[in-house]
């Protein structure tokens, strides 16, 4: 049996960060995909981390409509979802 799994672009504009800030942004979107997981304590630092990193609201809700339309999932509902 062949699993087919659904390549995910996710919304980075390369340009705007470095190489390592890259990876730690598409680890907290895989961290998000994968929330239930993970505590919610987790998922706070690694969303902290990442509003460091992104550094702009607008930017931030952009990227979360990017990332909605392309998985599904929302961040901001993920990251505030026991609150």
């Amino acid at each position: 049996m062949v699993i087919f799994m659904k390549e995910i672009n996710y919304p980075i504009d390369y340009d705007m960060f470095t190489t390592t800030e890259i990876v730690k942004i598409i680890n907290f979107y895989n961290l998000i995909l994968k929330a239930d997981k993970y505590s919610d304590e987790v998922i706070k630092k690694a969303y902290q981390e990442y509003r460091n990193i992104i550094n702009s609201i607008a930017l931030e809700k952009r990227y979360d409509a990017l990332f909605f339309k392309e998985t599904g999932v929302s961040i901001y509902r993920t990251v505030h979802r026991n609150q």
